[in-house]
């Protein structure tokens, strides 16, 4: 059985944990597994599944992850096969917030140890916005700025996501030849509920071209996916708690339909930019990085 080391990043709620928990239940009871380009190795499942098995059942339940920021990683195991070779897939539970602490220098040690034995990377991606800036606008000539030239001090709370992106992505560049790359922009049903078909590639090239042109020249063999692990944006109702806050959840029509989608196997979905329609093949991302 061959091994092989994938990290998966992203800021946090970039799709990571809903990625995972989407796809154990894909590799083992996706009702079309065997069409699928990787499915779960019956012969060899792995040791521990508690993990695994909480992200899937928040998935099924139509519930939000739990946004923990705790900084030991977890290790993830996916034995998988394409119906010749058997892979382990080893993939360590960062959270998004550890991830982004790469901006500020002040990562787990874990992560960097880790980082040194990673083969592949996949990346997820669920803003790509760049903002706005002062420049971007015509000053008013007449207009006395009368301002201080000095810079502000660094906060990365008023980063914009595109440059919290490339920040982590050239972090992980320095310390790491991946020897392959898979760009997952997550949360696509919000790109495509129009019905367009949209390639990610194509949109990531128009919508955020420094982000778009940093990826190109930092890693050599790269490819996108557009990636909606949930299906489609969760709606939220309010509700009074046992104690009196106010609180929000899924609403039951929401609920219902994507619990129904699920069951047909319709649910999470894929695109590429060879193939731009909707694949319910989630394991796409995954079988590029091991071949």
């Amino acid at each position: 059985m061959k091994q092989k080391k994938c990290l998966i990043a992203g800021l946090p709620e970039s799709g990571k944990s809903t990625y995972l928990g989407a796809l154990w239940h894909t590799i083992n009871y996706h009702p079309n597994k065997n069409g699928m380009a990787l499915k779960a190795a019956t012969n060899n499942p792995p040791e521990d599944v508690q993990q695994l098995m909480a992200l899937s059942t928040k998935w099924l339940n139509v519930e939000d992850m739990d946004r923990t920021y705790g900084d030991v990683p977890e290790s993830i195991s996916f034995n998988l096969t394409d119906g010749v070779e058997e892979y382990t897939l080893e993939v360590p539970d960062f959270r998004g917030e550890s991830i982004r602490q790469i901006v500020t220098l002040n990562q787990p040690k874990s992560f960097n140890e880790w980082i040194e034995k990673g083969d592949t990377l996949l990346y997820l991606i669920s803003d790509i916005s760049a903002g706005v800036f002062a420049d971007d606008f015509q000053e008013d000539e007449e207009e006395d700025n009368g301002g201080s030239d000095e810079i502000p001090e660094f906060d990365i709370k008023k980063t914009t996501p595109a440059a919290l992106n490339m920040l982590i992505l050239r972090y992980l560049a320095e310390k790491c030849t991946f020897r392959k790359v898979v760009i997952c922009l997550s949360a696509w049903d919000e790109v495509v509920k129009d019905g367009e078909t949209v390639k990610p590639e194509t949109y990531l090239k128009e919508q955020s071209p420094a982000l778009y042109n940093f990826i190109k020249y930092h890693f050599h063999e790269v490819s996108y996916y557009g990636l909606s692990a949930q299906g489609e944006a969760y709606e939220y109702e309010s509700f009074t708690d046992e104690e009196g806050n106010e609180q929000q959840k899924v609403t039951a029509a929401c609920k219902a339909r994507l619990q129904e989608k699920t069951v047909k196997g319709e649910r999470a979905f894929v695109v590429s930019e060879e193939e731009p329609d909707s694949n319910c093949d989630i394991t796409l991302p995954i079988a590029t990085l091991l071949k």
